[in-house]
C-alpha cells in the first residue's frame, strides 16, 4: 500500500522546524544518500523531537519530497524583447539544473520514488513549473515571428535538456558556449521540431 504524503490537519507547521528539518535532511542525503538516511538521524541533526518530525513527515520519503521542493528554484525568464537573448538565458537555466548538485538530487529521487510515489509527483510538479517558464519564452518568440508558429516546443525543450543531461550524467564532456549559441541560432533559423500536420493522413506514414 502506498504511503500517504498528506500533511496532518491542525496547528500550522513551524517554518523554523521546516527549515531545520530540510537542512538536516539535505546534509544527510549528501553524506549517506537516501538509503543510508534515517528519521532518527534527521531528528537529532535538526534538533527536533521524533514526535514533531513524524507529525509532519510520516517517513523519510516525505522529508525527501520536501527537500526537493525547497531546493527547486523556479525562476521567471524576463521578457527582454529579444528572443535570442531570452533563449540564451533559458540555456543558462538548463545548464544550472543539470549540474552535479542536481544530478545527485535525481539519484536520491530515484531511490525515494521506489518507496513513495508522492516523491516523484513532487519532483514532476517542479519540472512542470520550470517547463511552463521555458514554454513562455518559446511563445514570445513565436509572437515576435522569430520562431515558427508550428514549432513543437516540448520536443525542442526535451532535446535541449537531454543534451545537457547526457553530457553531465552519461558521457561526461564539457558543454561549450559556442555550441549553445549554435543551437539557439538553429532554432531562430527554423531548424526545430515541428508539430504534426493535422491535415496529413496518419496512415500515410513518413513515405
Amino acid at each position: 500500500m502506498a504511503k500517504s504524503t498528506q500533511r496532518p490537519v491542525g496547528r500550522p507547521r513551524s517554518e523554523d522546524v521546516r527549515d531545520r528539518v530540510v537542512g538536516a535532511a539535505e546534509e544527510l542525503l549528501a553524506e549517506s544518500g537516501y538509503l543510508g538516511m534515517t528519521m532518527d538521524e534527521i531528528a537529532v541533526r535538526a534538533k527536533v523531537s521524533k514526535k514533531t518530525l513524524y507529525r509532519w513527515w510520516p517517513h523519510k520519503a516525505a522529508v525527501t519530497a520536501e527537500v526537493l521542493v525547497a531546493r527547486a528554484e523556479v525562476r521567471t525568464i524576463p521578457d527582454l524583447g529579444d528572443t535570442r537573448a531570452e533563449l540564451l538565458v533559458l540555456f543558462g537555466y538548463i545548464d544550472e539544473l543539470t549540474r552535479a548538485r542536481d544530478t545527485f538530487t535525481r539519484l536520491c529521487l530515484v531511490e525515494a520514488a521506489a518507496e513513495e510515489a508522492g516523491v516523484m509527483q513532487s519532483f514532476l510538479d517542479v519540472v512542470q513549473r520550470r517547463r511552463d517558464q521555458a514554454r513562455a519564452v518559446v511563445q514570445r518568440g513565436i509572437a515576435r515571428r522569430d520562431l515558427p508558429a508550428d514549432i513543437d516546443a516540448d520536443a525542442l525543450l526535451d532535446l535541449w535538456n537531454g543534451y545537457f543531461v547526457y553530457r553531465r550524467s552519461f558521457r561526461p564532456a564539457p558543454v561549450h558556449q559556442d555550441t549553445v549559441r549554435q543551437l539557439v541560432d538553429l532554432a531562430l533559423a527554423g531548424q526545430v521540431p515541428r508539430l504534426p500536420d493535422e491535415s496529413r493522413d496518419p496512415r500515410a506514414g513518413d513515405a
